[in-house]
């Protein structure tokens, strides 16, 4: 593989258990049981899953967050052991419980989250930058999970990533959706912090709630004169937009069976920083994300992340694109 495509990402936000419940027709009453299919607790966060589609496509990775000193946080540690992952970013939290997300899954494979904080509560700049080693090893650094981390907000990580610009690194936001409610202080401080990033990455709901905006287009309208570089907006089964100061590029996605979507937007967002790595067009980029989606979250057995032959493979099926003949 081409040295330049297999750098190592500093990928700096939520890493946390998911607890995977399914398949939910419908949720109980208070005091109400039901039955579900199963239940898999696995390896997750934004963080999680960007560094397990990582993997797939042979990019190393550094995670920076913060887990405790628990049985979750023990398996965390020892599910990135078995997937070959580097667990020096980690910081384990004495006295502090793992962040634990319980995602409920429809018959659609649509997901409701349930999540508690735990140690993500206390990761703050300070903790970041003990890892700086690491970070400052990596040309990318992917900034994910903030509106779930208290201390890691957009308020609070404006001047970091203008000095990671300033060192010559390119900065990815994708800051999750946002439990407090999409105030003005959210809104205010993430279009300030857009300025000091160069690609945005959002799904649809979170720009409208971001920007309070009833349509996507006002949405654009809206979040484009706060970019500083390009914005993708991930719309599920419709694709992905790709926009910057002057241009817009849709594309519309592949169809496939939706078994479970957890955590489709964290690969998608990989896919995007790997087809950009390759220097390909925004057009090609959306294609290459959407792919690797859609092979993930199609899956009926425990998720396993492509290889780059597999999702060249499926592009070239897909699209009869000669792009894809490499």
């Amino acid at each position: 593989m081409n040295s330049k495509l297999s750098r190592p990402l500093a990928i700096v936000g939520n890493l946390n258990v998911d607890l995977w419940v399914r398949t939910v027709s419908r949720f109980p009453r208070w005091d109400e049981e039901l039955v579900v299919d199963s239940a898999q607790m696995v390896l997750a966060g934004t963080a999680g899953y960007i560094m397990l589609a990582a993997k797939g496509l042979g990019i190393p990775t550094f995670t920076i967050s913060t887990i405790g000193n628990d049985a979750f946080g023990r398996f965390l540690l020892e599910e990135m052991k078995n997937h070959g992952l580097s667990c020096e970013g980690v910081i384990v939290m004495e006295g502090e419980e793992t962040s634990l997300g319980i995602i409920f899954v429809g018959d659609k494979g649509q997901r409701g989250i349930l999540s508690t904080l735990g140690a993500h509560s206390k990761m703050d700049l300070t903790l970041v930058r003990s890892r700086d080693s690491l970070i400052s090893s990596c040309e990318e650094i992917f900034l994910c999970g903030n509106y779930l981390l208290p201390l890691m907000s957009p308020s609070h990580i404006q001047d970091f990533a203008k000095e990671l610009q300033e060192r010559g690194q390119i900065v990815f936001f994708d800051p999750s959706w946002d439990p407090s409610g999409w105030t003005d202080v959210t809104r205010k401080s993430t279009y300030s912090l857009l300025q000091h990033v160069d690609v945005y990455l959002p799904n649809q709901e979170e720009l409208l709630h971001l920007t309070a905006k009833n349509s996507l287009d006002e949405a654009l309208q809206e979040i484009r004169p706060r970019i500083a570089g390009e914005a993708v907006i991930k719309m599920g089964e419709r694709g992905a937009l790709y926009i910057n100061k002057s241009e817009e590029i849709y594309f519309e996605g592949f169809r496939v069976e939706a078994v479970n979507t957890v955590g489709a937007g964290d690969v998608f967002d990989l896919g995007y920083l790997y087809a950009r790595r390759c220097g390909w067009p925004p057009y090609q980029r959306l294609q290459f994300a959407c792919a690797l989606a859609a092979m993930v979250i199609s899956q009926h057995r425990d998720r396993q992340y492509p290889k780059l032959s597999e999702v060249l493979n499926f592009l070239q099926k897909k699209t009869h694109d000669n792009f894809w003949d490499f």
